[in-house]
Protein backbone atom coordinates (compact mmCIF):
# COMPACT_ATOMS: atom_id res chain seq x y z
CA UNK A 1 0.00 0.00 0.00
CA UNK A 2 1.52 3.33 -1.00
CA UNK A 3 1.47 6.51 1.11
CA UNK A 4 -1.41 8.14 -0.79
CA UNK A 5 -3.57 5.05 -0.36
CA UNK A 6 -2.76 4.86 3.37
CA UNK A 7 -3.70 8.53 3.80
CA UNK A 8 -6.97 7.97 1.92
CA UNK A 9 -7.85 5.00 4.15
CA UNK A 10 -6.90 6.88 7.32
CA UNK A 11 -9.41 9.60 6.39
CA UNK A 12 -12.03 6.92 5.82
CA UNK A 13 -11.25 5.17 9.13
CA UNK A 14 -11.57 8.47 11.02
CA UNK A 15 -15.23 8.73 9.94
CA UNK A 16 -16.09 5.75 12.19
CA UNK A 17 -16.49 6.29 15.95
CA UNK A 18 -14.60 3.04 16.57
CA UNK A 19 -11.37 4.63 15.30
CA UNK A 20 -11.74 8.11 16.89
CA UNK A 21 -9.29 7.42 19.78
CA UNK A 22 -6.53 6.31 17.39
CA UNK A 23 -3.83 8.68 16.13
CA UNK A 24 -2.97 8.80 12.43
CA UNK A 25 0.19 6.83 13.22
CA UNK A 26 -1.81 4.14 15.02
CA UNK A 27 -4.29 3.94 12.15
CA UNK A 28 -1.40 3.53 9.69
CA UNK A 29 -0.09 0.75 11.97
CA UNK A 30 -3.52 -0.96 11.99
CA UNK A 31 -3.59 -0.88 8.19
CA UNK A 32 -0.40 -2.99 8.14
CA UNK A 33 -2.39 -5.85 9.67
CA UNK A 34 -5.82 -5.24 8.15
CA UNK A 35 -7.41 -4.20 4.91
CA UNK A 36 -10.11 -1.89 3.66
CA UNK A 37 -12.24 -3.86 1.25
CA UNK A 38 -14.93 -2.73 -1.17
CA UNK A 39 -18.04 -4.92 -1.43
CA UNK A 40 -20.53 -4.73 -4.29
CA UNK A 41 -24.28 -4.66 -3.79
CA UNK A 42 -25.59 -8.09 -2.67
CA UNK A 43 -22.05 -9.38 -2.00
CA UNK A 44 -21.67 -11.40 1.20
CA UNK A 45 -19.29 -9.93 3.77
CA UNK A 46 -19.82 -12.88 6.10
CA UNK A 47 -22.02 -15.98 6.02
CA UNK A 48 -24.01 -17.47 8.87
CA UNK A 49 -22.69 -20.74 10.35
CA UNK A 50 -19.20 -20.33 8.89
CA UNK A 51 -16.06 -20.46 11.00
CA UNK A 52 -14.10 -17.27 10.51
CA UNK A 53 -12.44 -15.12 13.16
CA UNK A 54 -12.58 -11.78 11.36
CA UNK A 55 -13.77 -8.44 12.74
CA UNK A 56 -15.31 -5.76 10.53
CA UNK A 57 -16.14 -2.07 10.79
CA UNK A 58 -18.47 -0.63 8.17
CA UNK A 59 -16.85 2.56 6.91
CA UNK A 60 -19.15 3.55 4.06
CA UNK A 61 -22.41 2.14 2.72
CA UNK A 62 -25.15 -0.02 4.24
CA UNK A 63 -25.38 -3.73 5.00
CA UNK A 64 -28.23 -6.10 5.76
CA UNK A 65 -28.09 -8.58 8.61
CA UNK A 66 -29.67 -11.83 7.44
CA UNK A 67 -30.68 -14.89 9.53
CA UNK A 68 -31.72 -18.28 8.23
CA UNK A 69 -35.22 -19.31 9.30
CA UNK A 70 -35.00 -23.12 9.40
CA UNK A 71 -38.76 -23.53 10.04
CA UNK A 72 -39.88 -21.55 6.99
CA UNK A 73 -36.71 -22.40 5.07
CA UNK A 74 -35.98 -18.82 4.07
CA UNK A 75 -33.63 -15.97 4.83
CA UNK A 76 -34.95 -13.10 6.95
CA UNK A 77 -33.52 -9.57 7.07
CA UNK A 78 -33.38 -8.69 10.75
CA UNK A 79 -31.55 -5.37 10.56
CA UNK A 80 -29.81 -2.86 8.35
CA UNK A 81 -26.58 -1.28 9.56
CA UNK A 82 -24.90 1.91 8.46
CA UNK A 83 -21.44 3.45 8.67
CA UNK A 84 -19.64 2.86 11.95
CA UNK A 85 -21.29 -0.51 12.64
CA UNK A 86 -18.98 -3.19 14.04
CA UNK A 87 -19.54 -6.79 13.07
CA UNK A 88 -18.02 -10.16 13.84
CA UNK A 89 -16.60 -9.37 17.26
CA UNK A 90 -18.17 -12.40 18.97
CA UNK A 91 -16.82 -14.89 16.43
CA UNK A 92 -13.44 -13.18 16.51
CA UNK A 93 -13.12 -13.24 20.29
CA UNK A 94 -14.77 -16.61 20.90
CA UNK A 95 -13.39 -18.48 17.87
CA UNK A 96 -16.99 -19.31 17.09
CA UNK A 97 -19.35 -19.67 14.21
CA UNK A 98 -21.07 -16.72 12.59
CA UNK A 99 -24.58 -16.28 13.97
CA UNK A 100 -25.82 -14.18 11.02
CA UNK A 101 -24.94 -13.29 7.47
CA UNK A 102 -23.97 -9.77 6.45
CA UNK A 103 -24.71 -8.68 2.88
CA UNK A 104 -23.89 -5.34 1.25
CA UNK A 105 -27.15 -3.46 0.58
CA UNK A 106 -25.24 -0.90 -1.49
CA UNK A 107 -21.61 -0.57 -2.49
CA UNK A 108 -19.83 -0.63 0.86
CA UNK A 109 -16.33 -0.17 2.26
CA UNK A 110 -15.33 -2.26 5.26
CA UNK A 111 -12.29 -2.39 7.56
CA UNK A 112 -11.47 -6.08 7.95
CA UNK A 113 -8.97 -7.75 10.29
CA UNK A 114 -8.46 -11.40 11.22
CA UNK A 115 -7.90 -12.38 14.86
CA UNK A 116 -4.47 -13.84 14.02
CA UNK A 117 -3.35 -10.49 12.60
CA UNK A 118 -4.40 -8.71 15.79
CA UNK A 119 -2.01 -11.00 17.70
CA UNK A 120 0.91 -9.67 15.62
CA UNK A 121 0.14 -5.99 16.24
CA UNK A 122 2.45 -4.06 18.59
CA UNK A 123 1.18 -4.61 22.14
CA UNK A 124 0.03 -0.98 22.68
CA UNK A 125 -1.94 -0.96 19.42
CA UNK A 126 -3.34 -4.40 20.13
CA UNK A 127 -4.56 -3.41 23.60
CA UNK A 128 -6.16 -0.22 22.32
CA UNK A 129 -7.84 -2.14 19.51
CA UNK A 130 -9.22 -4.85 21.83
CA UNK A 131 -10.40 -2.18 24.28
CA UNK A 132 -12.34 -0.50 21.47
CA UNK A 133 -14.01 -3.82 20.67
CA UNK A 134 -14.91 -4.25 24.35
CA UNK A 135 -16.35 -0.71 24.55
CA UNK A 136 -18.35 -1.32 21.37
CA UNK A 137 -19.74 -4.60 22.75
CA UNK A 138 -20.67 -2.90 26.05
CA UNK A 139 -22.54 -0.18 24.15
CA UNK A 140 -24.43 -2.80 22.15
CA UNK A 141 -25.36 -4.62 25.36
CA UNK A 142 -26.54 -1.35 26.93
CA UNK A 143 -28.74 -0.63 23.89
CA UNK A 144 -30.16 -4.16 23.92
CA UNK A 145 -30.94 -3.89 27.64
CA UNK A 146 -32.79 -0.61 27.07
CA UNK A 147 -34.74 -2.17 24.18
CA UNK A 148 -35.65 -5.16 26.33
CA UNK A 149 -36.86 -2.94 29.20
CA UNK A 150 -39.03 -0.94 26.77
CA UNK A 151 -40.57 -4.16 25.47
CA UNK A 152 -41.57 -5.34 28.97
Amino acid sequence: MDTAEIEKYILLLKTAAFFKPFTNGELAELLKYAEVKKYSIQEYIMKEETDECTFFVLLKGKVNVIKDDPVKKRKVKIAQLGPGACMGEMAMLLDGRRNASIVAAVESYVFKVHAKEVEYMPLETQLKFIRRIAVNMALKLKDQSATLIEAL
